[in-house]
């Protein structure tokens, strides 16, 4: 069973209120509540205050228990988006809670595991397409294996390697020889702006701030000679042939 902390008077004030929001607001509790603002014409007294506190505490606890039975709920049933979504809800309220931001990180590894998959990769390639991700998704590239790299047929300069064409060159933000990738929007293609490397090493866990297609590539020099091929295990990135 998750158990989460309890959360102060005020912040379960405004769960509720996020929540009813979220549905589009209520009417009827709306009028209600326009109504006895109405009535209010004098302030309330000491008693009455901690009456409102005891039955808005009972509320708290209420709440509670009953986000702590949906969020199980949704598990079992193997709809983790929507756990994390209301555990998304809690962490807005206070960004501090160690136990919402655990569980979080649990869905997310769960989810990621649901929709793993193994592909071979070609270390002799340019960039490649393996996958494509969706924004604010999940997604993890693990590699394994080793591959030979020759760079006997590489001539360099005092200037070292060249650097600028991203298609070919060596770039000098990630390790040489390291596997790396790129995701490839619609922005870019409708700007023509190149996308922003990104190393993965032997495992890169990311969350995509866009739709994108995932390209891979190691690292090397132009004219550098490769063989061999790396294992790929990828999750939260949809197959491509």
């Amino acid at each position: 069973m998750v158990h989460l902390p309890r959360i102060g008077i005020i912040s379960t004030a405004l769960i509720l209120a996020t929540l009813m929001v979220s549905q589009g607001g209520h009417p009827i509790a709306e009028a209600q509540l326009g109504k006895a603002k109405s009535k209010l014409v004098k302030p309330p007294t000491a008693n009455e205050v901690k009456q409102i506190d005891a039955r808005l505490e009972k509320l708290q606890e209420t709440f509670s228990i009953e986000s702590t039975a949906i969020i199980e709920g949704y598990e079992r049933s193997g709809q983790f988006e929507r756990a994390k979504f209301l555990l998304e809800v809690l962490l807005k309220l206070d960004p501090t809670n160690e136990v919402v931001k655990k569980k979080i990180a649990e869905l997310d590894n769960r989810v990621l595991e649901r929709t793993e998959y193994d592909r071979r990769f070609e270390t002799s390639s340019d960039w490649t397409l393996v996958g494509t991700v969706h924004k604010d998704n999940p997604a993890r590239v693990e590699a394994s294996g080793e591959y030979k790299l020759n760079l006997a047929v590489t001539s360099v300069g005092p200037d070292g390697f060249p650097s600028e064409d991203l298609a070919h060159d060596l770039l000098a933000k990630v390790p040489t020889g390291a596997l790396m990738g790129m995701i490839v929007t619609e922005t870019n293609r409708k700007e023509k702006k190149p996308p922003e490397p990104f190393a993965i090493k032997s495992k890169y866990d990311f969350i995509p701030k866009d739709d994108g297609d995932l390209y891979l590539k190691v690292n090397v020099p132009p004219g550098a000679k490769c063989m061999g091929d790396l294992k790929l295990k990828l999750a939260g990135v949809v197959h491509t042939p």
